[in-house]
C-alpha cells in the first residue's frame, strides 16, 4: 500500500540487505531481519498549499504554486521469527519541494528522525519534516496447512507511527492464498480486499490517506499514485483463479471491483473488471499469450449512465536458441 507498480518508478539510490542478518539475543525472539532503504525524486507535482509561502491574494495566484518537485525516502525492516510467519514495518516520507527548505543533509536527517506530529508553525515553516506514512504487513502460513493456505495483509497510516497503534485511522489490504485444491493440484486461488475509506476519512472528502495539507498530490509520480490502486477513500477487491498447465503455461480468470466514496467524489464511482488470460507453448521455442478484458464502470461526476468497454491483446514470442 506504500509503494507498488501503479506509477512509473523513480531514479533512486538504495541500500538493501540481500541476505537476512541475525542480531545476538534479539533474533532469538524476532528471528533474522532484513533492511531496505532508498531515496529519490518524484516528478509532476504542480500544486502545493502553504499559507506561509503563498502569493499575495490580491494577485489572484494565492493557494497555487508551481513548485519544485519533492523528494521521497522509504525504509523497510522485516522479521521472520518462524518458518511460517514474517512481518515488517515500512515508512515513507516526502520532503522538500515548494514552500520548504531545500534538499540538504540537514533537512533529510530532520525528516528521517521525525516520528511525531508537529505544530502548525513547524508544519508551515521551513523545518517541516514532510508528509510521512507508515505501514505494517505480515504473511502467515496456517498451522497444519502451511503448504495449502497463506494469510497476509498490508496496512497504511498517515501521521501516526504505525497502523498497529492507530487501526481506526488506517487503510487495509487483507488477502488469502490457496496454493492448491484437493484433487486439483494445479489450481490455485488468491483473494484480496482493500479499503482506504477509514473512519477518520469519512468526512474528509478524500483528504486523508494519500493526501497532505501542503503536499496536495501526496505520494504521486508524474500524476500517478505510487501506492495502492484503490486510491483515496476507496474500497475494492480482486480475485485470481489460475490453472497451471505446466511451469511455463497457465490459464487465469481475474475479477476486480473498485469503488470511490461519494464523500470524496460526488456520486461516487464503481468499476468492475473481468479478464481472461492464457499462455501456451505451441512449439518448443514459441509461446503465445492472449488476454481479454470486459469492463463496466459508473462515474457520474465524469459521465452519466453505465459505461462499458472491451480490450484485448495477443503476444507471440519466439525464443531464439543460441547455436552450439
Amino acid at each position: 500500500m506504500l509503494w507498488g507498480t501503479n506509477a512509473e518508478n523513480v531514479y533512486d539510490f538504495g541500500i538493501n540487505r540481500v541476505e537476512p542478518i541475525r542480531v545476538p539475543f534479539l533474533s532469538r525472539l524476532t528471528g533474522p531481519f532484513r533492511y531496505d532503504f532508498f531515496v529519490g525524486a518524484l516528478r509532476g507535482h504542480t500544486l502545493v498549499r502553504n499559507p506561509a509561502y503563498e502569493a499575495d491574494p490580491s494577485s489572484g495566484t494565492a493557494n497555487v504554486i508551481n513548485p519544485g518537485d519533492p523528494w521521497v525516502h522509504m525504509e523497510k525492516i522485516s522479521f521472520k521469527p518462524t518458518r511460517d510467519l514474517e512481518f515488517g514495518f515500512d515508512r515513507l516520507t516526502l520532503w522538500g519541494g515548494a514552500g520548504h527548505a531545500p534538499i540538504t543533509i540537514h533537512t533529510f536527517l530532520h525528516s528521517f528522525f521525525s516520528f511525531q506530529n508537529v505544530t502548525t508553525t513547524e508544519k508551515h515553516g521551513r523545518d517541516d519534516p514532510g508528509d510521512r506514512l507508515g505501514t505494517f504487513d505480515f504473511t502467515y502460513r496456517l498451522p497444519f496447512l502451511s503448504h495449502w493456505v497463506t494469510l497476509y495483509t498490508d496496512s497504511l497510516v498517515h501521521d501516526d507511527v504505525s497502523p498497529v497503534s492507530a487501526p481506526l485511522r488506517s487503510g487495509f489490504r487483507p488477502g488469502i492464498y490457496l496454493a492448491r485444491f484437493p484433487g486439483l493440484e494445479h489450481l490455485d486461488l488468491r483473494l484480496e480486499g482493500a479499503s482506504t475509506d477509514t473512519s477518520s476519512a469519512s468526512t474528509q472528502t478524500g483528504q486523508f490517506l494519500y493526501w497532505e495539507s501542503i503536499q496536495r498530490q501526496g505520494p504521486t509520480n508524474k500524476g500517478f499514485l505510487v501506492g495502492d490502486w484503490v486510491g483515496r477513500q476507496g474500497k475494492g477487491g480482486q480475485a485470481w483463479l489460475t490453472y497451471h498447465l505446466s511451469p511455463q503455461e497457465e490459464i487465469q480468470f481475474q475479477y476486480r471491483n473498485a469503488k470511490a466514496a461519494s464523500g470524496f467524489l460526488p456520486g461516487g464511482t464503481t468499476q468492475n473488471d473481468y479478464s481472461f488470460f492464457a499462455s501456451k507453448r505451441v512449439v518448443r521455442d514459441m509461446e503465445v499469450r492472449g488476454w481479454i478484458q470486459f469492463e463496466s464502470w459508473k462515474a457520474p461526476l465524469y459521465k452519466s449512465g453505465d459505461q462499458k468497454d472491451v480490450a484485448a491483446s495477443i503476444q507471440i514470442t519466439w525464443f531464439v536458441q543460441k547455436p552450439m
